[in-house]
């Protein structure tokens, strides 16, 4: 394993591996202890590459979701789709992360509070707090995807609930099991992306907020990179095809397979 002491450069991989881009390997029923190769904090793991670098989740999401918090804290947008976009296209965000836990939960916040008018905007750096605690690889290991967990987060901070809440608390726990059922329903391996739009589209349904539509819709762009893309992955170009429309909504019609 790495013992640490890697300096971050413009040659950080956005997927895969940050150090080398090689496939992550993820352990079933074992953990190990390592050192992060970036700050050297030592914690135990399940997953690694193949050349035994490992990451933690706080230099993996990096000062992302402090460019996150920044857009989201100016951004006048109520349309939670367009704003995910925006934000998809931010210098430095990863294919894949923990980061998107925090993502989700400050998109629909922003959104919630401009479409309602309300003048609290410090919800969206709570919303971001809480997500950051979602650490990577729940969607596997704990079978609740963190993007799916982000919309319970967005509900909570919004409607204020405690463990004490009544009607509340139960809904937050039904927003988030809407997005659950949403991200579950096309299966895996995770797509980061593919799994934040699902969740931001199915709160935006459930919310029962009027969220602007601006017609901006989210369509992958990653795909040729992504390995694990479950459409190119899908076997054959007669199964792919079929994969298209059942298995990601997001995949470009007319592209190569």
């Amino acid at each position: 394993m790495d013992n640490g002491g890697q300096k971050k450069t413009a040659s950080v991989k956005r997927a895969g591996c940050m150090i080398c881009g090689k496939k992550l390997v993820y352990m079933k029923n074992a953990r190990t202890n390592v050192k992060c190769a970036y700050c050297g904090k030592e914690e135990l793991t399940d997953v690694f590459c193949l050349k035994g670098h490992y990451v933690c989740d706080v230099c993996h999401k990096g000062d992302i979701l402090d460019a996150v918090t920044e857009l989201c804290m100016k951004s006048p947008l109520k349309d939670p789709i367009a704003l995910l976009l925006e934000i998809f296209d931010l210098k430095g965000l990863n294919m894949h992360g923990p980061e998107y836990h925090a993502i989700v939960p400050a998109v629909l916040v922003t959104a919630y509070i401009n479409a309602t008018g309300s003048e609290d905007r410090t919800m969206i750096q709570k919303a971001v707090l809480r997500g950051r605690e979602v650490k990577g690889g729940m969607c596997g290991s704990h079978g609740a995807c963190g993007a799916g967990i982000g919309v319970g987060i967005a509900y909570s901070v919004l409607h204020g609930v405690t463990p004490y809440s009544g009607a509340d608390r139960g809904e937050a726990m039904r927003m988030t099991a809407f997005a659950l059922l949403e991200i579950g329903k096309y299966g895996g391996p995770r797509c980061c992306k593919r799994d934040s739009a699902l969740a931001v589209k199915t709160a935006a349904e459930h919310f029962g907020v009027p969220f602007e539509d601006s017609g901006e819709r989210y369509i992958c762009r990653q795909f040729s990179q992504n390995k694990m893309c479950i459409v190119r992955n899908a076997g054959n170009v007669q199964n792919a095809r079929i994969a298209r429309i059942e298995k990601c909504p997001f995949y470009p019609s007319g592209a190569e397979l």
